[in-house]
């Protein structure tokens, strides 16, 4: 029992001086905002400048966005569509420019994560199949998975500030024509951004990230 202890102290004391060179960070991204969608960012690494674990989380609430493809024809309208739901994001990034000990104000992160996205979709479809106006409520809800390559321009203000700007792009592990907004819609999926999932739709979403550093942990 005692050597349990002893070999459970040590390696406490090991995992507590290594977290002490670790660095946190933490940040909002702006980009998701008009999209009624709130990400909460962060990045963890023994050296923020050139390479991160990165985790967000976040929840997108009513987003009304919606359209048919281009090309598409329907004696049929979709209104008061919402989409909402939470997400998160699990992956890492490293920055191309200080990943070679360059102390730039000016970086170039890119990065890789796994996102997991779950939502609820609603909509009033329209349609005239006699001639008449007929309405009903359609409903959809789900979870969706997919990776997330991103790619941005870091702007160090000061030790602890810092801008991202770029984008993401998703790539579904799965297409998804199940229902009718997805099979024949673009729509906002929460996390992800603007999709369609039959085409293909780019999936891409901004990156406006305002960050703070912790400093060491």
């Amino acid at each position: 029992m005692k050597t349990f202890t002893l070999a459970g102290l040590l390696l406490f004391g090991v995992y507590t001086t290594q977290a002490q060179h670790w660095q946190g960070q933490l940040g909002t991204n702006f980009a998701t905002l008009p999209g009624r969608s709130l990400e909460l960012t962060s990045a963890w690494s023994p050296n923020l400048n050139q390479w991160a674990l990165t985790f967000n989380a976040g929840y997108t609430y009513h987003n009304p966005f919606g359209g048919f493809r281009s090309g598409y024809a329907c004696d049929c309208g979709v209104d008061n569509l919402k989409t909402s739901g939470a997400f998160v994001k699990v992956g890492s990034r490293f920055d191309v420019i200080r990943r070679a000990g360059k102390p730039t104000k000016v970086g170039l992160p890119i990065g890789a994560h796994l996102i997991g996205s779950q939502y609820r979709q609603e909509g009033t479809i329209s349609s005239f199949p006699d001639g008449q106006s007929r309405t009903r409520l359609q409903t959809a809800s789900g979870f969706v998975l997919g990776l997330g390559l991103t790619a941005a321009i870091n702007i160090r203000f000061s030790s602890r500030w810092n801008l991202d700007l770029g984008v993401q792009k998703f790539i579904a592990l799965q297409k998804r024509t199940d229902y009718f907004l997805f099979d024949t819609f673009i729509s906002h999926q929460p996390g992800i951004g603007l999709t369609d999932w039959k085409n293909s739709f780019p999936g891409l979403q901004g990156i406006v990230g305002l960050n703070y550093r912790l400093g060491r942990l």
